[in-house]
């Protein structure tokens, strides 16, 4: 007895699995009559697999696909994963399944009868202007010689809608059509008929019903603004950034003032068709506002409830009160308004100050009581912050991941969490910006990974990726004061794989020759010491002194030590000896800097530097200060009898943060605030050596001062390169004093932004500094990290040269 199963298995992809399974059992079933007697098998030998209908699709290739082969026992699980594997692959509009077979026991034929999706030929989008139709192509993957895909195609206008949008057109029309393509049978051609409209453009925002807070506030608050004067007002309407505007940014505005039942009743869009021109109207409902009535805190233990109020009832005045300049109120007490926005963001300060304590699990469930308004009173609300804080996380284990040739060790010295250690949010950020500081991993640096035990404990993972540290370094340079010079080197950063540094560089030209190697180690066999020895064979010629030249050949050594229980502060003593000859050149007629007899240099180095900056290039958080005593003489013998000291802090604080990982406070932009001051003193006699004596202006040499010629700051006034009426030594002081604030945009690891604030002046002796008058200059720079090293590009205007403005600098190195 035959039989035969003709019944085609239709399948969309929404009801596939189904579909299949119910037609394979068929399709398996015992025959009939007698058959319907025998007990059903299990499973069924095939025989042999035979393909139809198909035309562009190979045979072996859709057998493959099905994943059944002749001899192959197999079950109706079989034929659905089959199906599902051929349906997935675009390629086939249906799939027909048939069983052929006389003898029951006997091995069956299965026939796998495909109908071939036709395949699209060419996609026309007609009418689309705003955005590329190669772009929509290959980011939907709607694309010629693809299958048709019905599901491409949503995508595709889907994709064309939010670009357009994006771009201020949202309200585009987009009409599908699939031709049969002339003399090509089996192909399609896809045409998008795109009508994109006017761009719409704000050109006024309106709000209704709105008592309490103005229409400029509201507007303020708002992404979506009119059009206005400037560029960065275009007026474009993104129906996105309006939505998150009265789901977000309109209700946050107002909770910060009280106003907790606020919502947004109605809004409307009104489009002139003729020129795109659109007025956005906003009808609010402002509900009462509310003050506070009580605010209490519950469940904390670790921290004593006033030091938790404190953190929503916080001091204003900020910098000036802290000088103790002007009056100071306490803000967010009972009786005043209601700020819900402040009350979140305290609640999320005392979770990191939990979390600094190793209460990882730590949760602030906030409470609000509204309380109706009694009589002429307005209405108030009871808040309270009711604390569960759960046990303190210990530090399980600290992992390195990903260092294949820096030594583990090298990474571990960076860190300031440990096994063992109560988990610390603060201390692990800080792990991670000293690893990231190393520069020998690619960044960003992924953000440690941190797994919760089942005992509440937390696993560490810091994963790195290896990047290459060595580099060659070379190149020209005409003028300067040098005329055409050049220089080659090599820096290496990670020797070894174990953070110790080596320096080769030679700079050659007709007024210059230098040699210098150093060499460093941060731990001197992996113990806290690190040590520094370096070698110099110098002749150069300072381009603001024209007047001669100097030749120098010496070493440094220098060593350090951690200071007495602390991991951030270090103690530092150097010595160096070096014998310097100057050159006169016999055409000039200034002999007072280079008209001098050698000398031996015989120098006793001691410092302290405190360090916390989170990045040595671009931080935007922490500080740091240097203090430095330089004997030169006296028992140490040479020619020189005094004593330098120098001085310089650096603070920085952060100033906000746009985009980024929420969970990675490194990401993003950043904002920061930075202030240094410097300032140093010579003591003695220095005639010997005057190059250790002070000058300023410019970025190359000596004290920064930007916007001012290089050594144009002089202890007698300003005085203008080359300028008349001054000698060489004159230009030097024996102190100094120079300030600078900047506001930086931290763009990457690599690339900085920032307006900066410069003042500073030299003056002949210490006794003469006088804070007081100082040049000063201002402007804008750009900070970038490139493979010859860090270099820095600076415009400023300098307010009080003889005729103030602009002057364009260049800096290279990591003095910057």
């Amino acid at each position: 007895m035959r039989f035969q199963i003709n019944r085609a298995v239709r399948r969309s992809r929404k009801v596939a699995a189904l579909s299949a399974a119910f037609l394979v059992v068929c399709a398996l079933a015992p025959r009939l009559t007698e058959a319907q007697q025998q007990p059903q098998p299990e499973e069924t030998v095939v025989d042999s697999v035979v393909v139809e209908g198909n035309l562009r699709v190979q045979p072996g290739a859709i057998v493959a696909l099905f994943g059944v082969q002749p001899g192959q026992s197999i079950t109706y699980r079989d034929i659905q994963r089959g199906i599902k594997s051929l349906v997935g692959t675009g390629q086939f509009r249906d799939v027909v399944v048939r069983a052929r077979g006389a003898d029951p026991s006997a091995p069956v034929t299965l026939v796998i009868e495909v109908d071939e999706q036709e395949l699209i030929r060419s996609v026309l989008m007609d009418g689309l202007e705003s955005i590329s139709a190669s772009q929509v192509r290959d980011t939907t993957g709607l694309r010629p010689g693809a299958p048709l895909n019905q599901q491409s195609i949503l995508d595709a206008k889907r994709f064309i809608r939010t670009e357009l949008a994006e771009r201020g057109i949202p309200f585009a029309q987009i009409q599908e059509r699939v031709d049969p393509a002339p003399g090509s049978p089996g192909e399609v051609n896809v045409v998008l008929e795109v009508t994109e409209g006017h761009r719409v453009t704000v050109a006024d925002v309106e709000f209704v019903r709105n008592q309490n807070v103005s229409a400029a506030d509201l507007r303020g608050a708002m992404a979506t603004r009119p059009e206005g004067f400037w560029w960065f007002r275009s007026g474009r309407f993104d129906e996105f950034q309006f939505e998150a505007d009265l789901e977000e940014r309109l209700p946050q505005l107002y909770r910060s003032r009280g106003f907790l039942d606020f919502t947004v009743v109605r809004d409307t869009l009104i489009v002139d068709a003729e020129t795109g021109k659109a007025r956005v109207e906003v009808e609010v409902d402002e509900g009462p506002q509310y003050r506070l009535g009580e605010f209490t805190v519950e469940g904390n233990s670790r921290f004593p409830t006033d030091d938790i109020l404190a953190y929503f009832r916080t001091e204003e005045g900020g910098l000036l009160r802290s000088l103790g300049i002007g009056g100071s109120r306490t803000s967010n007490i009972e009786g005043e308004v209601f700020d819900a926005e402040a009350f979140n963001a305290a609640m999320e300060r005392v979770m990191e100050a939990y979390r600094n304590e190793g209460y990882l699990y730590i949760q602030v469930n906030p409470v609000l009581q509204r309380n109706p308004s009694e009589g002429d009173e307005p209405p108030t609300v009871d808040a309270s912050w009711q604390i569960i804080e759960g046990e303190p996380a210990i530090v399980n284990r600290v992992a390195i991941a990903g260092n294949e040739y820096t030594y583990e060790w090298v990474i571990r010295n960076q860190l300031f969490i440990l096994p063992g250690d109560v988990y610390s949010q603060d201390r692990l950020i800080r792990s991670y910006q000293n690893i990231s500081s190393l520069g020998f991993f690619e960044a960003p640096l992924p953000f440690p990974d941190i797994q919760p035990l089942d005992n509440g404990d937390v696993d560490i993972t810091f994963v790195v990726e290896e990047k290459q540290t060595g580099s060659v370094n070379f190149g020209t340079s005409v003028g300067g004061g040098v005329g055409l010079s050049g220089f080659i080197g090599y820096e290496q950063p990670n020797l070894f794989g174990q953070a110790k540094s080596g320096t080769l560089r030679w700079d050659f030209g007709r007024y210059l020759n230098s040699f210098e190697m150093t060499y460093s180690d941060p731990a001197i066999f992996q113990s806290m010491i690190s040590g520094s020895l370096s070698l110099f064979n110098s002749r150069d010629r300072f381009f603001s002194f024209s007047s001669g030249r100097r030749k120098r050949i010496g070493a440094n050594t220098r060593f350090g030590m951690p200071w007495p229980n602390s991991r951030l502060s270090r103690v530092f003593v150097g010595y160096g000896l070096s014998r310097t000859t100057y050159e006169l050149f016999n055409d000039v007629d200034d002999q007072s800097l280079f008209g001098r007899p050698p000398g031996l240099q015989s120098q006793l180095t001691l410092g302290v530097t405190r360090q916390t900056l989170d990045h040595p290039l671009f931080p935007t958080t922490g500080s740091r200060q240097n203090v430095n005593v330089e004997v030169n003489g006296g028992l140490l013998g040479g020619d020189g009898d005094f004593t330098r000291v120098l001085a310089d802090g650096t603070w920085w604080v952060p100033a906000g943060r746009l985009g980024g990982d929420p969970g990675n406070p490194t990401s993003g932009i950043r904002l920061a605030l930075g202030l240094t001051l410097r300032g140093g003193t010579v003591f003695g006699n220095a005639e010997a050596f005057p190059f250790d004596r002070f000058w300023m202006g410019g970025v190359q040499f000596g004290q920064n001062l930007r916007g001012y010629d290089e050594t144009s700051i002089t202890p007698v006034g300003y005085f203008a390169d080359n300028a008349r009426g001054i000698s060489d030594i004159d230009r030097l002081g024996n102190a100094f004093f120079s300030l600078t604030a900047e506001y930086a945009i931290r763009l990457s690891g690599q690339l900085g932004l920032g307006a900066f604030f410069d003042a500073g002046n030299v003056w002949r002796n210490p006794g003469d500094i006088d804070p007081t008058r100082l040049y000063r200059g201002a402007g804008f720079g750009l900070q970038l990290v490139t493979p010859f090293g860090p270099i820095g590009l600076d415009y400023a205007y300098g307010f009080d040269k003889t005729t103030p403005g602009w002057q364009f600098h260049f800096r290279m190195g990591p003095g910057f």
